[in-house]
């Protein structure tokens, strides 16, 4: 088997990565193989590169106009993807997306209002609105055949009892890895329609979508049916691009784009830096055929990690749609959360345990696989020999 781009080790200790050097610190032990938070391990492509080394050349670094073109590099993005024609007017860039998610409640809810979020769901949902006095009300993901569905009773139920006024939801679905099927987004839109809701929809994992799989978003299934959908998308996921962070919200009410763009100049100056404006652009404009790699690399991974953890009965992985994070359930072994989190770390990989994403959570564990395929191989073999010290010494009770 030849080479890839992917296999190769980029040394990221001593970096200040806070994957690899702040791992120690959280987990509590020296040289921990880490796959827990959401960035790969791979060089962003050359052309991303070669676009950044531009403008280190041009050597000065003052305030910097976002150029209209900006605009249109993501409006053909769009296009391309996802058949999406987006005015230039909807679309307000910000620097990343989880201060976009605050922007969009800030607009759109106000103190002590109640947002509709899912139960395992990505765990700023509950920090931006705990910080932000927003109360959330969740709504428990049900699993069937190794997929999470939405119970859209148990959602309507929730909004009726306890006068939500919000809904956020995370599309695709982080940690499960769901792509929405379009009638379970029918469903949610019929929901807002109803009761005349909002719907922030992150979907900055939509570009990381597997053969055969297709992300709708939320705004463009809504359309004319639903316009208070705010949607919240960027390269850095896709194209490894966390640390710089260029993103952007689309808004189809010009209402709600000018008090985005109003608490923008509250919260942070808006303005993109010429850095993130380099990177989307080369990203949108040339970096598919990296992207298009990359997927069938992080494919191969993921059916690694699968195949292998069926040595372990009872250790069964959610199916992936989309996204480099596999979620992993260990629910029937019936070990604690605790003692699994030690258990792991003692034999040198560091995992987000599942409660983090809400307590529907309790008994999976997310795992990172953008890494080369010798670290996914190692901590495969790590997993394995944990639960394997597990289930021996439960024998032994």
């Amino acid at each position: 088997m030849s080479k890839s781009i992917f296999d190769q080790i980029v040394q990221r200790t001593n970096t200040n990565c806070v994957k690899w050097d702040g791992a120690e610190k959280l987990y509590g032990k020296p040289n921990l193989l880490p796959m827990w938070i959401a960035d790969m391990d791979f060089s962003a492509p050359n052309c991303i590169l070669d676009a950044l080394k531009t403008c280190l050349d041009q050597k000065i670094f003052g305030y910097t106009l976002c150029p209209e073109s900006l605009k249109q590099v993501v409006q053909s993005w769009l296009i391309k993807h996802y058949g999406w024609e987006v005015p230039s007017d909807a679309i307000v860039f910000n620097h990343n997306v989880v201060s976009s998610i605050s922007l969009a409640l800030r607009v759109l809810t106000k103190k002590g209002d109640k947002v509709l979020i899912h139960n395992p769901v990505y765990n700023p949902f509950f920090e931006q609105l705990n910080q932000l006095d927003r109360v959330p009300v969740v709504s428990k993901l049900k699993i069937q055949k190794n997929r999470y569905f939405m119970d859209i009773n148990d959602m309507e139920r929730k909004i009726n009892e306890e006068k939500v006024t919000c809904i956020l939801i995370c599309s695709p679905h982080n940690p499960g890895g769901r792509i929405w099927e379009p009638e379970e987004l029918q469903d949610v839109i019929d929901l807002a329609v109803k009761y005349e809701l909002p719907i922030i929809a992150d979907e900055i994992h939509s570009d990381l979508v597997f053969s055969g799989k297709k992300h709708q978003p939320m705004a463009q299934h809504a359309a004319e049916k639903c316009k208070a959908v705010i949607t919240l998308m960027a390269p850095t996921k896709t194209f490894n691009l966390a640390g710089i962070g260029p993103s952007y919200i689309l808004t189809f009410e010009r209402e709600i784009a000018e008090k985005i763009k109003q608490e923008q100049k509250l919260m942070v100056y808006p303005e993109m830096n010429p850095f993130q404006i380099a990177a989307m652009t080369a990203a949108y404009e040339k970096g598919e055929q990296w992207v298009n790699e990359l997927l069938d690399y992080v494919k191969g991974n993921i059916d690694y990690v699968c195949q292998h953890l069926t040595q372990i009965d009872g250790l069964r992985c959610m199916d992936n749609d989309a996204t480099y994070l596999m979620w992993i359930n260990y629910a029937e072994l019936g070990f604690s959360e605790q003692e699994v989190s030690e258990v792991l770390i003692a034999n040198g990989i560091a995992l987000q345990m599942g409660s983090m994403y809400g307590d529907a959570g309790t008994g999976f564990f997310r795992m990172n696989v953008a890494t080369p395929r010798a670290n996914v191989e190692r901590g495969t073999d790590m997993v394995l020999r944990a639960f394997k010290q597990l289930t021996a010494a439960h024998a032994r009770v």
